[in-house]
Parts: structure tokens; C-alpha cells; sequence
């Protein structure tokens, strides 16, 4: 009788092991779409307080003229300041979030916002790349506004 393992044994071992490993890269990929999302809600929390903190200010919240997107340099939403929106190399009166977050903004997530006309309400779209069954949401674009969140484009 031979010492060592035959082709089989050696085959099933590598079968194994390639499928662990196949295993940990789903897995991965798999935390690192949650955590994505996790800081969007993070994110979108911030934005919200920073809102609830303009509403305080003001007695309402701040102005969009028709849906904006945040964080762009190109409409001055930048920064959330006590008299509105602003680009970030605006003077603020009162520095409310600064700069606006989103940390995935060059991978296309776009936070949108709109105010309603009589400035006692607002709705702040957001994309998941995953569900989130517990919190009933679905991937894709989900709404936030001033009393709750909910599993549809805002607009």
C-alpha cells in the first residue's frame, strides 16, 4: 500500500476549497452593498437633522424651487447654511451641514430634494443597491421625508 492520497482525494480537496472561497467572495460582496447602504442612511440622517435644524431656524424648510439635486456645485447645494442652500465657497450666516454628505457621490448616488409650496414639509429621494425586507424597503429609489420613510421614488 502507497503513502499520499490519490487523484480523487486531491481533486476533492481543491473542490472544497475553491468553493469556500467562492463562498467568502459572495459573502464580501454581499457586506459591502449593506454597508453602502448603511452610510446612505447615515447620510440621510444627517441631512434630515440638519433639515429639522433649518425648521427650528426658520419655521420652515429651506427653499428648492422644484426638485434639487444635493451636493452639486452647479446649483449651490452644496452646504446647508441658515439662509439656504449654498455652494461650499459661499459666506454663511449660520453653518447648519458642511459640507452636504454623501460620500458616494462619484459613484452616481444623487440625493434629491424638494420642498412643498407652503414649506412645512419636504421629500429627500435616495438610492439602496440592496432591500432592506425589516425596514420594508427596496432596492432602487426610496423616500424620505419629515415623518417617516417609504419604499417609492419621491418624484
Amino acid at each position: 500500500m502507497k503513502n499520499g492520497f490519490t487523484k480523487i482525494e486531491v481533486l476533492i480537496f481543491i473542490l472544497l476549497i475553491v468553493m469556500v472561497v467562492a463562498m467568502d467572495v459572495a459573502v464580501i460582496w454581499y457586506l459591502s452593498l449593506k454597508n453602502k447602504d448603511i452610510q446612505v442612511f447615515s447620510e440621510i440622517d444627517q441631512i434630515k437633522s440638519g433639515l429639522e435644524v433649518y425648521l427650528l431656524k426658520n419655521n420652515f424648510y429651506p427653499e428648492s424651487n422644484g426638485i434639487i439635486n444635493l451636493s452639486d456645485s452647479y446649483s449651490g447645494t452644496e452646504k446647508l447654511c441658515g439662509d439656504g442652500f449654498k455652494k461650499i465657497t459661499d459666506n454663511c450666516s449660520q453653518n447648519i451641514l458642511k459640507p452636504i454628505p454623501n460620500q458616494y457621490l462619484a459613484e452616481g448616488n444623487i440625493y434629491r430634494y424638494k420642498r412643498s409650496d407652503d414649506g412645512q414639509n419636504y421629500q429627500l429621494e435616495f438610492n439602496l443597491v440592496s432591500n432592506f425586507k425589516n425596514l420594508g424597503l427596496k432596492k432602487g429609489k426610496n423616500c424620505a421625508n419629515n415623518i417617516q420613510i417609504i419604499s417609492q421614488p419621491c418624484f
